[in-house]
This record gives C-alpha cells, sequence and structure tokens, in this order.
C-alpha cells in the first residue's frame, strides 16, 4: 500500500489499482454531433507542398486540422486572402495532394 497526500489529509491508496476507466460512452454513446459542422482546431503550414487541382499544381499555404479527425488544404484565394474555410482546395476540383520537394529529387 501507498500513502498519497490529498485536501482531506493522507490517504492509503492501493499501488496498482484495477485497470478499468469510465468515460462518457458509459452514459452516452458516440458523442457526434450530427447538427454541427466540424470546427477548426489547429492550423498548420503548408509550406513544400501543392494541390492538385482539375490537373494543375496550385500551391498551399497552410493545412487545417479539424475537431473530427480531419484535415484539408487550403490555398490563397482569387482575391489574394486566405480564408480557412473557403480556401479549401477540396472543395474544388481537387485531385491529390504533392509533397513539392519530391519532385525536385
Amino acid at each position: 500500500m501507498r500513502v498519497m497526500n490529498t485536501s482531506t489529509g493522507p490517504v492509503v491508496v492501493n499501488p496498482d489499482p484495477p485497470r478499468h476507466i469510465n468515460t462518457s460512452r458509459v452514459v452516452e454513446e458516440d458523442l457526434t454531433y450530427l447538427d454541427e459542422e466540424p470546427e477548426i482546431i489547429g492550423v498548420l503550414p503548408a509550406s513544400g507542398w501543392h494541390a492538385v487541382v482539375a490537373g494543375e499544381p496550385v500551391a498551399l499555404v497552410a493545412f487545417v486540422a479539424l475537431d473530427d479527425a480531419s484535415m484539408y488544404g487550403v490555398a490563397v484565394g482569387e482575391d489574394g486572402k486566405v480564408d480557412l474555410v473557403e480556401g479549401n482546395v477540396e472543395k474544388r476540383s481537387f485531385v491529390r495532394y504533392e509533397r513539392i520537394n519530391d519532385k525536385e529529387k
């Protein structure tokens, strides 16, 4: 047994507790929000990458990570601005992503 200091004083605890963890799935299913669009949780640099859109390379400025574990590339818009939602290259005639540096080898 091991003693752990708590706000109510020292408590004896089992050094090898059982490995069962209760999560929110005990009372709910997968907590998937069906009525909301995925939210942006991060923006990553996309230097060295481009997207092939309708057979033409389009330089990427960033990758956007969403809370549903998906990602997409973002390019500069026709107005010269970067819009993290509307700049999604996968909304166009997207074919694939390619690493530019791989072509130089």
